[in-house]
């Protein structure tokens, strides 16, 4: 029997896609959202940096805007950065069993990403942990 909200919505594979494709986007517009905070950019800075509306960068980092592949691209090109993707297994039961300690009801897809910041020569992994998504 589901107890919350993550539970519920892991309990078939329309709601375990869309916790997923969720956590992905999270994690996209989190990581752009560090960087921009980290390098003191804000989203008036940022839309002069790219040529977007600031309006439209607002939308894209709600995440309730479909973000293309690009236009991720384009923003952390300005930021001077790149993501870095790489595939891993679905562990359904990890989901699940963070769900249980932090509540009812409570969001956290996101867990821990990977963000390279420019630095003289290369780039510098920086290890991100985060604890519940907005």
């Amino acid at each position: 029997m589901a107890n919350n909200f993550i539970q519920k919505l892991m309990s078939d594979e329309e709601g375990r896609k869309l916790y997923f494709r969720e956590d992905l986007i999270f994690e996209v517009t989190e990581a752009i959202s560090q960087i921009m905070e980290a390098q003191g950019i804000n989203k008036a800075k940022l839309s002069r940096l790219t040529g977007v509306s600031k309006s439209n960068i607002t939308q894209l980092l709600s995440g309730d805007h479909n973000m293309r592949l690009t236009t991720v691209a384009d923003l952390l090109y300005a930021l001077g950065s790149k993501l870095q993707v790489a595939a891993v297994p679905i562990e359904t039961d990890k989901v699940l069993e963070m769900s249980t300690l932090g509540g009812d009801e409570q969001w956290s897809p996101a867990r821990k990403f990977v963000v390279k910041e420019p630095e003289y020569g290369g780039f510098r992994k920086r290890e991100t942990q985060l604890i519940q998504a907005a």
